[in-house]
């Protein structure tokens, strides 16, 4: 099987560079349906299709530049400070296959992956460690950097998983 890297209907309209490797070697045997490398992001708003990403990077985040955006809030008002691991949405053809891959995923360390469509016998591959967290403008610098810098370490982390992911499944 093959997939487009030029078809993507995510808000951001391309496929994160970083999981691209792991996506080629999945859809040789499987279909991918969705895939993010890891984010850090700060967001306004709750609901999916309501929030706003007002610092979103796949990369290491800048502490200042997440700090700055907290000093033009006003009042009460807070934003969503999320680190998010990788997931990757794959199809698999039956159930046996269902119970293979869920079976490899957790004795490689993956323990959150799961089966979230018994229909479409979808299967989410997922690492753990998310921090979701409300910031507002009355923290200090020391304190944003101190959750920078443990979001960047995660990221670090989710993307030596998906090199092993890459060997694991080569």
């Amino acid at each position: 099987m093959t997939f487009s890297v030029l078809v993507d209907k995510s808000p951001q309209g391309f496929i994160d560079p970083d999981i691209l490797p792991l996506l080629t070697i999945l859809n040789v045997k499987f279909v991918t349906t969705s895939s993010c490398s890891g984010r850090i992001t700060l967001m306004k708003g709750i609901k999916k299709g309501d929030a706003k990403w007002i610092y979103k990077t796949h990369e290491l985040a800048d502490n200042a530049a997440i700090f700055a955006e907290l000093q033009k809030l006003e009042g009460d008002e807070t934003l969503r400070f999320l680190y998010e691991p990788f997931i990757i949405h794959l199809k698999c053809k039956d159930f046996a296959e269902v119970s293979w891959m869920l079976g490899f995923l957790h004795a490689n360390g993956l323990k959150k992956s799961g089966m979230i469509s018994g229909k479409n016998l979808v299967v989410e591959i997922n690492d753990s460690g998310k921090i979701e967290m409300l910031m507002n403008n009355t923290l200090s610098f020391e304190y944003v950097t101190l959750m920078v810098n443990e979001a960047n370490r995660r990221l670090l982390s989710t993307k030596a998983k998906i090199k092993k992911m890459e060997e694991l499944f080569a």
